[in-house]
């Protein structure tokens, strides 16, 4: 027990650190161009989705933030220059009066919160840039999630309006006897009107399987922002 316990202490930080996710591999960059066809459609989705361009926005102004708060110093400094007859035309000064008007002023204040308000505040936007950056991983699992969900029911509803449209075909094959057979007097009407309502049945089947399959392709191409059979 006891060396088990010292092999947990040894391995769960390895085993901690193992389980970081890389967010840069969530979505695959473009460089990368032997992928699967459903990280095709994450990538497009990633691309294509408007949600993602405001948080790249958001974080680019956060970004500006941080450089504007380094600079809030600043704002208490002042240049002032005056502006007379004596400084416009420096021989009307006979009595070299002009000494007493300073053609410029520069003024400044430092306030003791300097010390403790920029700093606090680049750190405060610093760590809306980090919440910033955390939407967009966020995202990115939300959008992964999404398309490859789409996907999975739009791959299941088409096979499922496969099997459905075999099975209509097959009764229709049944029917297109049984009508034969009932003209010929070989089989009941009732036993042809079986067989017919057997077919309007699955008929109603592949219907809904149909609108299933549209529906669920429809939901893959809102996320891409384009037909499944353009993307390449």
């Amino acid at each position: 027990m006891k060396k088990l316990i010292i092999l947990l202490i040894v391995l769960l930080p390895q085993l901690v650190k193992a389980q970081n996710v890389d967010y840069n591999a969530i979505i695959l960059p473009n460089s990368v161009s032997d992928i699967s066809f459903e990280e095709k459609l994450v990538r497009l989705a990633w691309q294509n989705n408007p949600a993602n361009q405001i948080l790249d926005y958001q974080t680019n102004i956060s970004n500006i933030e941080v450089k504007q708060a380094r600079w809030s110093w600043l704002d208490d400094w002042r240049v002032q220059g005056n502006l007379n007859e004596f400084t416009i035309n420096e021989s009307a000064d006979v009595g070299d009066r002009a000494q007493f008007f300073p053609k410029y002023n520069v003024t400044g204040m430092i306030r003791l919160s300097y010390f403790v308000d920029i700093p606090l505040e680049v750190k405060k936007k610093k760590q809306e840039v980090l919440i910033a950056k955390s939407n967009i991983n966020q995202q990115k699992l939300a959008i992964r999630a999404e398309v490859l969900t789409r996907y999975q029911t739009y791959l299941m509803n088409r096979e499922l309006l496969k099997i459905q449209t075999e099975i209509v075909e097959d009764l229709y094959a049944s029917l297109s006897l049984a009508e034969q057979q009932f003209k010929n007097g070989e089989i009941t009407l009732n036993a042809y009107n079986i067989q017919q309502d057997r077919y309007n049945n699955q008929r109603v089947k592949q219907i809904n399987a149909q609108g299933d399959f549209n529906i669920a392709k429809i939901a893959v191409e809102e996320i891409i922002g384009m037909k499944l059979e353009d993307v390449q």
